[in-house]
């Protein structure tokens, strides 16, 4: 019976087995799938890793294990390959002493002869270029020519300076009705690149003047007909100016009112004119006082001296440092149009009968030809050996009747014939002779031709007026065709100079 029920029991507990498995051993049996498979990729991952690094290192050690190999293999393609190249070399070497020996064995002969042809011609050339220039020099002393020489003078540095002085002397007229100073020209023998042998040069500079504010400058040339015209004047005008007081800072003097024109400066006519012409004393003795007030302005005045003295035309500065001291004489004059001739203060012999001499502003051509000599040194060479020509004649001319603008003339026309490759030093004698023969020349037929008039082979930079081109050329020797007595003086006054020459070249002095 107790058995019984203990089956029975038992009967209830066992489950029942089945082709179908439970949930909870299904999920086990899953869960032990995945974790053996991610097992095997592992040890699959670690059996590559192992192969990949024997194999890495049987590569290496098999590199290892041929490289004395490879060491060797480079050095003997590298030595076959410099056996090859000396071999080639080695090669053309041959071809070409062969080559060569069959020439010169052919040629030797000839290119001894053709040795010997040359130096033969080479000493004949030398010879006759010995002897040209024995016959071309034969009493020439390079020391009579390089000793004269003109003093020393800083030209550019003088014409800044008075430059320098313009600039300052333009502000301080500038609310003012007096001339307005322009840029300072150099003319004259030292800024035409020569000048006459002297103790102390006296440098000419010429400062143009502008018409101030409300005033116009009219050139009035003589009715003579002469040029360079003697008696030229300036005549002042007053220019209206309404519409533009604002702009211009003052009251028309022509149709403002009286009142009105009390609070402002009197004109320029009242000032610096006599009979509505510019003044050139009273010019000069404004311009005196207008430098020295400008002179105070400029850093120069710290380290140098200047002394302003009034001459009856124009002015002269004498300007002093611890090194050298330089005169400079100013003359003032007034552009004639658009030309290089200007009305200046220059100092003239011209007597008018009745006339005021102070206002006569006479023709000056010292621009033009001080542009001329700028034109010519320009196209010479470096050396311009034909201002030491200048300069020589001008060391004979010292002393004797012959004026250094006559001279000045001759070397102009020179220059404008002769071409200028031919002014050097080893055709000194020839051009020296050229001067003395045109001189000769001119004397004997008693005329020498101004340069700038009348002349149409002046260079196209000079800017010249109309009636300069269109004139009769000027006889500079017309005295000589007038007075017999004065051309036998000129005659043997020339060959006192050519005497003097052939001294200076033999003798030296």
């Amino acid at each position: 019976m107790a058995l019984a029920f203990v089956f029975s029991l038992l009967a209830q507990r066992v489950p029942c087995v089945g082709d179908y498995l439970d949930e909870e051993t299904l999920n086990r049996m899953r869960q032990r799938e995945v974790y053996l498979q991610e097992q095997m990729t592992k040890l699959l991952l670690e059996i590559e890793e192992m192969e990949v690094a024997r194999s890495r290192m049987g590569m290496q050690a098999l590199l290892f294990a041929l490289l004395p190999y490879w060491k060797i293999f480079n050095f003997l393609c590298l030595f076959i390959l410099l056996f090859w190249f000396m071999w080639k070399i080695h090669r053309e070497f041959q071809r070409v002493e062969d080559s060569s020996d069959e020439e010169s064995s052919s040629s030797e002969e000839e290119q001894q002869q053709e040795q010997q042809e040359e130096q033969q011609e080479q000493q004949e050339e030398q010879q006759q270029q010995e002897e040209g220039v024995e016959e071309e020099q034969p009493f020439f002393l390079p020391g009579a020519l390089w000793s004269i020489q003109s003093p020393q003078v800083n030209t550019e540095h003088t014409l800044l300076l008075l430059s320098e002085l313009i600039a300052i002397s333009q502000y301080l007229v500038s609310d003012t009705f007096y001339p307005v100073p322009q840029h300072p020209i150099g003319v004259g023998g030292a800024y035409e690149g020569w000048y006459p042998v002297e103790h102390e040069p006296v440098l000419c500079v010429l400062v143009p003047l502008l018409a101030p504010r409300g005033h116009v400058f009219h050139p009035d040339l003589s009715t003579i007909g002469e040029l360079p015209a003697k008696n030229s004047r300036i005549h002042v005008a007053l220019e209206c100016t309404c519409g533009r007081e604002q702009e211009m800072g003052m009251q028309c003097f022509l149709h403002a009112s009286a009142e009105e024109l009390r609070n402002q400066q009197p004109s320029l006519l009242h000032n610096l004119c006599t009979d509505s012409c510019l003044d050139v004393e009273k010019t000069a003795r404004w311009f005196l006082v207008l430098i020295r007030n400008a002179w105070k302005c400029i850093p120069a005045s710290a380290t140098c001296s200047m002394n302003v003295v009034l001459s009856r035309r124009s002015c002269r500065l004498r300007v002093r440092n611890i090194f050298r001291s330089t005169s400079i004489k100013l003359v003032f004059g007034v552009q004639q149009d658009n030309t290089d001739i200007f009305l200046s203060s220059q100092e003239t012999d011209y007597q008018e009968p009745g006339g005021t001499p102070s206002t006569i502003w006479p023709q000056s051509c010292a621009v033009a030809e001080a542009k001329f000599f700028q034109h010519v040194a320009s196209h010479a060479e470096d050396d311009h050996f034909h201002f030491r020509c200048m300069q020589v004649c001008a060391y004979i001319l010292s002393g004797h009747n012959f004026s250094t603008y006559e001279l000045k003339t001759v070397f102009m026309h020179l220059l404008n014939a002769i071409p200028l490759e031919n002014w050097h030093e080893r055709y000194f004698l020839l051009q020296m002779d050229d001067i003395f023969r045109y001189l000769r020349c001119c004397v004997e037929e008693k005329r020498l031709n101004h340069f700038l008039i009348g002349n149409e082979d002046v260079p196209a930079e000079i800017i010249l007026p109309q009636d300069f081109r269109e004139s009769e050329p000027l006889n500079l020797f017309q005295h000589l065709a007038q007075d017999p007595d004065k051309h036998e003086q000129a005659l043997q006054e020339l060959e006192r100079l050519e005497d003097r020459l052939t001294s200076m070249l033999i003798y030296g002095k």
